[in-house]
């Protein structure tokens, strides 16, 4: 039977007059076949797809239909059944239960299952009547949650993987206060697993202010990308609260590192099978690197002080933006220990030399920040009150908004100082 055949007897029966579970289930031996059928007769009023076959022959379906409730797999002959698992998960739609039968009886395996999103995992032979308790489970846990893809899940079919790249135009702006400070309210708000990663491999400070272990394989990962799975994404990345997760590394300064070609956009692809939103905190000192995430990223907020050393940066950032990244929404924000009202350099310069408006006004809240990284959490949950957290609410709020607009500040005369200074950059 073709894809779009099983497609239409998937959507039959879930249009029928009586309530019914719309499933569908691939089993390979005709034994265990005959025992979820039997399970099931009830509760898909006798009218399951159910055929031999194995989680191959689920992937090989080209378009699930948006109102199927229950998914059956054998993982039996799977060479890597948690990538194949991870793959299926992010096909199918996201409210739908997906269970797995196999021969190995394993508490690995079964986590690792949990973890990238199905709903449970029965080793067979199992007994009459255990395969529909398993769904009764994950009936009832789907109720009680209203339907929300459950912690550990993967993202559903339709949404769209983002990945927020935010980058200090110098150093001691708070480019990384504020990477923690977003990925965590955005995680909050939006109820969904956010992963903040740190790609400063050897400076890197990200991992130290949230108290958590670095992970020597990021590296690895980086070099070798298409050997990413389900079970190494839940080890390395660490997580720090019910929707913040984190990633970095501590290589010895000795320890030289060169990506390759693509590492960084062929990393973050792999990440994205598990989390849609990440939230990349980008080196300045490694020109490869940063230009790699940069390239790869959807969004883009460029931090600079009121500064010209930070103008300046902050114009070659976002040519580089601008060559490499071109479809992605920039964003500007200005930080730093200088205040706007003591600062020769303002608010409206940058907007002029940058011919961007500044979306977001960071103001220095020195005493906050270190707050924040005694006690290891993010800025938000330390010190929720802080004028930091403030200024990046309506930025979080905006972020995830849909048909949201690249920020684009007004040109206007630049002052005699700034019109000096742009053409002496461009001269070089």
């Amino acid at each position: 039977m073709s894809a779009a055949a099983s497609a239409q007897v998937l959507t039959s029966t879930s249009r029928d007059d009586k309530p019914g579970l719309s499933t569908m289930a691939f089993i390979s031996d005709t034994v265990t076949l005959s025992r979820v059928s039997a399970d099931l007769f009830n509760m898909t009023l006798g009218k399951a797809n159910i055929r031999e076959g194995s989680i191959d022959a689920a992937l090989a379906i080209g378009e699930w239909p948006r109102d199927l409730d229950l998914l059956i797999v054998d993982l039996a002959d799977a060479a890597d059944p948690i990538a194949d698992a991870a793959a299926l998960k992010t096909a199918v739609p996201g409210s739908c239960i997906v269970i797995g039968v196999g021969r190995i009886n394993d508490v690995a395996l079964f986590r690792d299952l949990l973890a990238v999103g199905f709903n449970d995992y029965l080793a067979v032979p199992f007994a009459e009547g255990a395969m529909g308790r398993a769904v009764e489970r994950a009936l009832d846990l789907r109720q009680r949650t209203g339907g929300a893809v459950p912690s550990g899940q993967s993202p559903p079919k339709d949404a769209v993987p983002r990945t927020l790249s935010v980058i200090g135009a110098r150093g001691g702006v708070g480019a990384t206060t504020a990477a923690v400070a977003i990925a965590a309210m955005l995680g909050a708000r939006l109820k969904e697993e956010v992963l903040l990663i740190d790609f400063d491999l050897h400076y890197g400070s990200l991992m130290l202010a949230l108290d958590l272990e670095a992970i020597d394989a990021l590296r690895e990962a980086l070099d070798q990308p298409d050997r990413i799975d389900a079970l190494f994404i839940q080890q390395v990345a660490q997580k720090k609260s019910e929707f913040l997760y984190a990633m970095g590394a501590e290589e010895a300064p000795t320890n030289g590192f060169q990506a390759r070609p693509h590492a960084a956009g062929d990393f973050l692809r792999s990440i994205h099978r598990r989390f849609r939103w990440v939230v990349a905190d980008v080196p300045r000192g490694d020109p490869v690197m940063q230009r790699q995430v940069i390239e790869a990223s959807t969004d883009i907020l460029l931090v600079t002080d009121l500064s010209l050393p930070g103008v300046r940066d902050a114009m070659r950032l976002q040519q580089l933006v601008h060559d490499v990244a071109p479809s992605a929404r920039l964003y500007i924000a200005t930080g730093g220990a200088i205040e706007a009202r003591r600062s020769a350099v303002k608010v409206s310069d940058v907007e002029r030399t940058l011919k961007h408006k500044v979306d977001c006004q960071i103001p220095a809240d020195t005493a906050a920040a270190l707050s924040a990284v005694n006690v290891g959490k993010p800025l938000s949950e330390a010190a929720p009150a802080s004028g930091i957290v403030k200024a990046l609410r309506p930025f979080v709020a905006g972020l995830d908004s849909p048909g949201g607009e690249k920020g684009a500040g007004k040109v206007g005369k630049a002052a005699s100082l700034f019109e000096r200074f742009g053409r002496g950059l461009k001269k070089k």
